[in-house]
């Protein structure tokens, strides 16, 4: 009795309350603000997104970031049987999301080919955060640089692409079949999501009038 002595009730319906901010009233900037005042979270990493690409291919890049994906080594510490546990592509090392797309060497071959199409250094990346931020360090103009975002990310899709048709079909996966995905993808994704684009498959593979 003592703890609601000081309660008022009315006859007015009940309403909902948000907490968080002194009107009362939910909004999308309250929860940022929310999140961004959390001492846990203020060193996240945060993916650029890239516009033309699908949705399921940022999502992909944002689950790899985190370590979030069912390779071997990630099944194993959650006491799932994975065979040997090695690369389903190299088949020479453990199978791992920075061993898949920094240092297995089908995906450096491939790694290889796509900075020689898009004329750019070659790719050394030591982490999966290093490969997603390939496009910022490019000494390339803005509207390239997005180009290049979409196709290393359309590179990792389809790296993981022929890792699972490794695992689940058993095909083995080849660096010029790898490529040729890539290009094709990237092409039909890149012609056909993004407005006004003329951009025709000679000058895409040639990366010329971009």
């Amino acid at each position: 009795m003592s703890s609601i002595s000081s309660v008022s009730l009315s006859s007015n319906a009940d309403d909902w309350v948000w907490s968080p901010d002194s009107s009362g009233s939910f909004s999308v900037r309250s929860v940022k603000d929310l999140i961004d005042a959390s001492a846990g979270n203020r060193n996240l990493y945060v993916m650029d997104r890239c516009s033309w690409v699908p949705l399921k291919c940022n999502i992909f890049g944002w689950r790899a970031e985190l370590n979030r994906l069912p390779t071997s080594d990630a099944l194993l510490s959650r006491g799932v049987a994975v065979g040997d546990g090695l690369c389903p592509l190299c088949k020479s090392e453990a199978e791992s999301v920075v061993h898949l797309f920094c240092s297995c060497s089908l995906a450096s071959l491939v790694w290889q080919k796509i900075s020689w199409w898009c004329r750019i250094p070659p790719i050394y990346a030591f982490s999966f955060r290093d490969v997603l931020e390939i496009h910022r360090f490019s000494n390339v103009a803005n509207n390239i640089k997005s180009v290049i975002h979409g196709i290393v990310l359309t590179t990792c899709w389809c790296l993981w692409s022929a890792r699972n048709k490794a695992v689940f079909s058993g095909i083995e996966a080849k660096v010029e079949s790898v490529f040729s995905e890539v290009r094709t993808l990237g092409f039909l994704w890149y012609k056909y999501r993004v407005k006004n684009n003329p951009i025709s498959w000679s000058n895409w593979c040639k990366f010329v009038s971009i």
